[in-house]
């Protein structure tokens, strides 16, 4: 049995469990054979998933060829993965690694809220996290992923601390807060499964080298709909990751509220770790770029509800922070409360051609001339 939702039903798909409707009366009987008729009527009465025994010959046939690798592109072959996941000092090594993640202050920077709700969020998201690795097929696919790039795991680890955030802001309920938790931390899995020396291209990649690394979303899916621990919505945000509000994603072009809210979440701190990071071909976008595009995304590349958690929730200038202005000067976050993340208040510490008599602020927000261009250490 597999839950799946209405708008995925094609003709020929059979029901696992009876479909019941509002009055408590059985709509359709557990076995029925599902016609275009059934699946128009249960759509148009608002059903969101059912539970299926077994997929018809016409959805088998579209998932396959929407799956299905074209022969020149190279895959990792599979003895190799399963050597990596079976090694248990790489494992032992990766639980270290996750733990120094969650004790790091470092980490948790980006994180716009209060001290004491943030202490809360840090125990919540903790616990949701060490439950996630307590199930070793989990735990294997997460060490596969560090030995298979260092910083590919890394970024994992911040879209999914982002992504709980979102979540938690979000008003999701225990149970969609850890299925976003292990969603999060395993929506890249399908990288392992590409060749390596494809993931470390120090160039643009070819329309043939990108259409392989696409298969990461479809491959991800592979793996994780086969674990027992990871429950279908979690294992869709590996599929659905790269699908965005206006269609142009992929790997199926989904709109609007056509693609789960997970989803969108993971897709969201994603991109925005992806922006500020550097990559084997790239150098990270300026913080102040990386956060303008995410003011643009809204019902755009996400849902307006999803930018607005995110923006609410996330900074990239905490207080305290050192940074260089574009014109030239140095100065200190002061402030970010109730203004946009990108332009908070400043204390001007150093002009751009020495010293400054008597530090003074900057409010960002009313200088749209003056923007931060990047942090920096603080020197004497």
């Amino acid at each position: 049995m597999k839950l799946v939702t209405v708008d995925e039903l094609h003709p020929g798909d059979v029901l696992d469990r009876p479909v019941f409707g509002k009055n408590g009366l059985v709509m359709l009987e557990a076995g029925t054979e599902l016609t275009a008729q059934y699946i128009d009527r249960l759509q148009l009465l608002g059903f969101q998933s059912v539970a299926l025994g077994k997929r018809g010959a016409a959805a088998e046939a579209i998932l396959a060829s929407r799956m299905k690798l074209r022969p020149d592109e190279k895959l990792r072959d599979i003895a190799e993965i399963d050597l990596l996941r079976a090694d248990p000092v790489q494992l032992q090594e990766t639980h270290h690694n996750l733990i120094r993640f969650l004790e790091t202050d470092e980490n948790y920077v980006r994180v716009r809220l209060p001290l004491a709700e943030l202490t809360e969020f840090r125990r919540g998201y903790r616990e949701r996290l060490l439950a996630a690795v307590s199930h070793r097929a989990v735990a294997e696919e997460l060490s596969v992923l560090r030995q298979t790039d260092q910083s590919l795991f890394d970024h994992t680890l911040q879209v999914s601390l982002m992504s709980g955030l979102i979540g938690a802001a979000s008003g999701m309920d225990a149970n969609a807060q850890y299925e976003l938790t292990l969603g999060s931390l395993l929506f890249d899995v399908g990288m392992t499964r590409i060749s390596p020396e494809l993931l470390r291209v120090k160039r643009k990649l070819t329309d043939a080298e990108m259409t392989a690394i696409k298969q990461h979303t479809t491959l991800g899916y592979q793996s994780l709909s086969r674990m027992r621990d990871v429950p279908d919505a979690a294992a869709k945000c590996a599929l659905l990751h790269h699908e965005r509000y206006r269609g142009e994603g992929y790997p199926y072009g989904l709109q609007q509220d056509k693609i789960p809210d997970m989803a969108q979440i993971v897709g969201i701190a994603d991109v925005f770790d992806a922006l500020l990071s550097p990559r084997h071909y790239r150098d990270p976008y300026p913080p102040y770029e990386a956060m303008e595009y995410m003011f643009a995304a809204g019902n755009y590349e996400f849902g307006i509800g999803v930018v607005r958690a995110f923006l609410k929730n996330v900074t990239i200038f905490p207080s305290g922070m050192a940074v260089m202005l574009s014109s030239g000067q140095t100065a200190i976050v002061k402030d970010t409360e109730g203004r946009p993340a990108h332009k908070p208040v400043v204390l001007v510490v150093r002009e751009a051609d020495g010293r400054v008599p008597s530090p003074y602020e900057i409010d960002l927000h009313e200088n749209a001339s003056i923007y931060v261009s990047r942090a920096v250490p603080l020197k004497g």
